[in-house]
C-alpha cells in the first residue's frame, strides 16, 4: 500500500513536470519530453545522494574529532 502511494505520487510528478515542459518549451514529441523529465530527475537525485554523502562525511569527521578529544580527556 505504501509503494502503490509511492508511485502514484512520482507518477503525478512526472506528469506535472511534461505538463510544464509542454507548456514552456517548443517540445510536441512524447518521447522528448520524457527524456527531459528523465534526465531532470536523474540530475536532482545526484545532487541529493551528493548532498547526503557530504554531509555524511562532516558527521563522520566531527564525530571522529570527538572521540580524539575524548581520549585525549581520559587517557590523561
Amino acid at each position: 500500500m505504501e509503494e502503490e502511494e509511492i508511485i502514484r505520487r512520482a507518477a503525478k510528478l512526472i506528469g506535472d513536470r511534461l505538463k510544464e515542459y509542454q507548456e514552456n518549451y517548443a517540445v510536441r514529441d512524447k518521447q522528448d519530453l520524457l527524456s527531459m523529465a528523465v534526465l531532470h530527475y536523474a540530475t536532482a537525485s545526484l545532487k541529493a545522494e551528493r548532498k547526503v554523502t557530504v554531509e555524511d562525511t562532516e558527521v563522520a569527521d566531527g564525530v571522529y574529532k570527538l572521540d580524539q578529544l575524548l581520549t585525549d580527556f581520559f587517557l590523561k
